[in-house]
């Protein structure tokens, strides 16, 4: 029976092989996804004449701009549809000396600056809202509606959200907010992504709360919501890089790498003559936001609303096969069903996300309560922070290496590192992620503990809690940010909630493995003297489980650590939003100096928790 039953598997993966060989293998085009969904579209346009009139498939890889640049240059990325030249300071150098190939103008009439939405200055009666500020017109009269824009972090302050970090035009928004004198009654806080500042956009215009942010034209944000754009002074060339003017639509471009120029001809000269607008690209992703249409359906649909286009891009036999193709006869089905999962179970997301929105609208007053405690918490310890003198809190880690750690000249190594991380010029911002991680520490302590000590001693209470915590232990980390976003906005409190979520998990498993650990006979002799349940807890079983339990403290302030730089996407500062920046803009010195100086904190740290965890160890020993 074993022989026949091997005999059948093997027939069944040769039949898998030969099925898998007889489809016809096709090139591939590599298109660069810079996320948003006005690049992806692009994308599924030209991927679909690439596979109905070239032959092509295509795929995408996601990434920055800058980052896929790079990817670019290495002849990783084959064409990027969408280039916004002036986001990427290397752009025009690349292309003079050959780095990469410009096949042409993807649309040139785009606009982006200083948004509000209408409602902040005309009201909007259908939603009981009132004028906020009706002579808002210009930039400059931001300086007299500080209050209105009320930073959270900072209430003396108005906040005023920046571009994307690492973008070239995030410097020229910066400049522009320093300009205008801004900066006296302002904070420039930067969202950390593109998916960060749309939903601080959004989250804002469905509450019909003020916020006054940089975006850009065309987006589905722009062509579902009504936005105004704030009033500059005339383009000027000089003046718009010192951030004194209004910015110039931008020459968004269509490029590709040197090898895949060299090789592909015929595609690179459909490219050269691809060409659209800022109108019709917004016409497609409000069409796509309407119907919940996927990115390749919005294609099919953008060219057969514009057979035109297909007129200028291509021959007339070539148009024909498109045509085709958005009819549905183009190309057969190749699904191999012995290979590919052949069923898929259509979930409605969009009533899901309007599901969470409306939720977390109707809820915005506990969350927002929560928020401002979170806020005060990390105000607090912040502040703690920078009243402690360098020199006194270098002190305390030498006092910490030596005490806990055993030695001298451990002690002098950890207060050296420190000092490096001065060195480096980031000593306020090395304290802006300590008081997220200590926050979010102590938070994880006191939901952990309890937790922890709860699951140990109930069979119930395990089998319920076990799930979800190997649940949130598996979670990608990225996950978390979603209801952060959604519930507390950006910054540091939704970085707290975030990474409490995240740090959470060893704190609780190690408290109660520790006590379930503990002797039966120990705690057996506790009872026979008497001792009541919560004596025999909290006199005998917690004492006994302190250094795994102080372990998992370690963990946790670890883990805590690790999200730093992920935190730092939406709009968390500190070291973590440093890292960020040096990959957005691919600056490699930057960037190690950073992480360096992440990586001593996180050591520091970590020893000196450690020498916590196993002095509670030999004085549990010696007793």
């Amino acid at each position: 029976m074993k022989r026949w039953i091997a005999l059948l598997l093997c027939l069944l993966l040769c039949l898998g092989l030969f099925a898998g060989c007889g489809s016809k293998k096709q090139d591939t085009i590599v298109f660069a996804d810079a996320g948003w969904d006005s690049s992806k579209f692009h994308n599924a346009v030209a991927g679909l004449i690439a596979e109905s009139v070239y032959g092509y498939t295509w795929s995408e890889t996601t990434g920055s701009s800058t980052v896929l640049l790079e990817g670019m240059k290495k002849g990783e990325i084959d064409v990027f549809m969408e280039m916004w030249t002036d986001n990427i300071a290397s752009y025009d150098e690349d292309i003079a000396n050959g780095r990469i190939q410009e096949m042409g103008t993807n649309f040139d009439d785009n606009m982006q600056g200083f948004y509000v939405p209408r409602y902040v200055i005309e009201g909007d009666p259908e939603r009981g809202i009132e004028p906020m500020a009706p002579e808002l017109r210009n930039v400059a009269d931001l300086a007299n509606y500080a209050s209105l824009f009320k930073d959270e972090e900072q209430p003396s302050k108005g906040r005023i959200y920046g571009a994307i970090p690492g973008w070239e035009i995030d410097n020229v928004m910066y400049k522009k907010y320093q300009h205008y004198g801004l900066d006296k009654n302002f904070v420039y806080f930067r969202p950390g992504s593109d998916a960060s500042l749309s939903a601080a956009i959004t989250s804002a215009y469905e509450k019909g709360e003020p916020i006054v942010a940089y975006y850009w034209e065309p987006t589905w944000l722009m062509g579902k919501y009504d936005f105004l754009l704030l009033q500059d002074a005339p383009y000027d060339p000089v003046g718009f890089a010192e951030g004194k003017t209004a910015c110039p639509a931008v020459n968004v471009t269509i490029s590709t790498s040197n090898a895949f120029a060299e090789k592909n001809p015929e595609f690179c000269q459909f490219l050269s003559k691809y060409r659209t607008s800022s109108a019709l690209t917004s016409e497609a992703l409000a069409y796509m936001q309407d119907t919940g249409a996927n990115y390749v359906d919005t294609a099919k649909w953008f060219l057969g609303e514009h057979p035109e286009l297909l007129e200028q891009w291509l021959a007339p036999d070539d148009v024909s096969k498109v045509e085709a193709a958005i009819n549905g006869n183009a190309v057969a089905d190749k699904t191999n069903w012995f290979l590919n999962f052949p069923f898929t179970l259509n979930i409605d997301l969009e009533a899901i996300d309007s599901a969470v929105r409306d939720f977390s609208v109707r809820t915005s007053g506990f969350f927002g309560s929560i928020k401002a405690g979170l806020t005060a918490l990390i105000g607090g310890i912040e502040s703690l922070l920078n009243l402690l003198p360098w020199w006194l809190l270098l002190a305390l880690v030498f006092l910490g290496g030596w005490k806990l750690c055993g030695s001298v000249r451990t002690g002098i190594v950890y207060a050296v590192l420190l000092f490096v991380v001065g060195l480096f010029g980031l000593w306020s911002l090395m304290n802006e992620t300590l008081a997220i991680v200590l926050a979010s520490v102590v938070i994880s302590l006191l939901l952990g503990l309890p937790i922890g000590i709860l699951i140990s001693s109930s069979r119930r209470a395990n089998n319920i809690m076990r799930p979800i915590l190997d649940t949130m232990q598996t979670m990608p980390v990225f996950v978390y940010l979603i209801p952060a976003i959604l519930f507390f906005g950006l910054g540091k409190a939704p970085a707290v909630i975030a990474t409490t979520i995240y740090a959470i998990v060893p704190v609780i498993r190690l408290t109660s493995h520790g006590i379930q650990q503990v002797d039966a006979e120990v705690v057996e002799a506790a009872r026979s003297f008497g001792s009541t349940r919560w004596q025999t807890l909290y006199k005998v079983q917690i004492p006994q489980a302190l250094p795994t339990i102080m372990t998992g403290v370690n963990q946790t302030l670890m883990m805590a650590m690790a999200m730093v730089v992920t935190c730092s996407m939406i709009g968390a500062s500190g070291l973590g939003m440093e890292v960020l920046v040096s990959v957005n803009r691919i600056e490699i010195g930057r960037g190690i100096i950073a992480g360096t100086a992440v990586v001593i904190v996180a050591i520091v740290m970590d020893r000196i928790t450690q020498g916590l965890a196993k002095r509670s160890e030999e004085k549990n020993n010696s007793n």
